[in-house]
């Protein structure tokens, strides 16, 4: 069992990564191999819409996704946290989104399957401040399409309301055993027995 976790918020030690380093302590007690992978730390541009893509089944940009490209393919469970940023993902998270587009061109234009054959499983992690009503919909939207993209399939996730101030989540241990739980069954249980919010508007 391959993970590859995103940790999509632009603050170190926060909430997000707080949760997503809970779910990577159970995934790792059960045996998995994980690749956490802090998006602000790295140096990539969103898609400029070239277009090159739809003809070649890859980026031209020459950035960190060339890595991210490769570890995503050999992935078996693509787990993306993130705050929620007026109702939707932060911005470096849209920028790894967009970059899936040259997975569609492979997938859509050129009718390619996945190299390895594989079908990975994409996962929500998301933290947000408000009691507010559908708050991760237009999140789950956009991942539905990103996993398709790239040959997969959004499975569901976790969310949770009412945090916002750093640090917050360590006086919700419910939420962060949830995750950790969650990271051992990926690796122990069949998909269908993962604890997961699989609503399309939580």
């Amino acid at each position: 069992m391959h993970i590859l976790a995103i940790h999509g918020s632009p603050r170190e030690g926060g909430n997000t990564e707080i949760l997503l380093d809970s779910l990577i302590e159970g995934a790792l007690s059960a045996g998995a191999k994980v690749e956490k992978v802090p998006l602000y730390q790295l140096k990539f541009s969103p898609c400029i819409e070239c277009g090159e893509c739809d003809h070649l089944g890859e980026c031209v940009l020459r950035d960190d996704m060339d890595r991210l490209y490769e570890s995503y393919l050999n992935t078996d469970v693509l787990v993306v946290a993130t705050p929620i940023f007026f109702y939707s993902h932060t911005s470096y998270v849209q920028a790894f989104f967009e970059r899936f587009q040259a997975f569609w061109a492979r997938k859509y234009r050129l009718g390619q399957q996945h190299p390895l054959n594989k079908t990975p499983k994409g996962i929500l992690l998301a933290l947000g401040a408000t009691k507010g009503k559908k708050l991760f919909e237009g999140l789950v939207r956009s991942f539905k399409f990103v996993m398709d993209a790239g040959w997969g399939v959004y499975v569901g996730g976790l969310f949770f309301r009412e945090i916002d101030k750093k640090g917050d989540i360590l006086s919700r241990q419910e939420a962060l055993e949830k995750a950790r739980s969650l990271g051992r069954d990926l690796v122990l249980k069949p998909e269908e027995e993962w604890d997961l919010d699989r609503s399309s508007s939580p």
